[in-house]
């Protein structure tokens, strides 16, 4: 697996590049693999369980549909 900082800017220059359309199961490696770090976050840092549950549960919660319509407004 990635290192957080590499995979969450990979995913962000794709996302941002108008000329890039993530596929339906890469959007999704991206968006689970950056909430599995929330849990790592978790574990290293007790104090911060409910902070990483909430970025954990926000990045789950990513949707492909969502990230399709941003891409068409790019376009415009």
């Amino acid at each position: 697996m990635k290192e957080f900082d590499t995979l969450f800017f990979e995913f962000f220059k794709q996302k941002n590049d108008p000329n890039i359309v993530l596929s339906k199961t890469e959007f999704y490696s991206y968006t689970v693999q950056i909430a599995v770090f929330s849990d790592r976050l978790a574990r290293l840092y007790p104090d911060q369980k409910e902070v990483a549950a909430q970025n954990k549960e926000k990045w789950l919660s990513e949707s492909y549909q969502d990230y399709l319509d941003y891409k068409a407004s790019q376009k415009k």
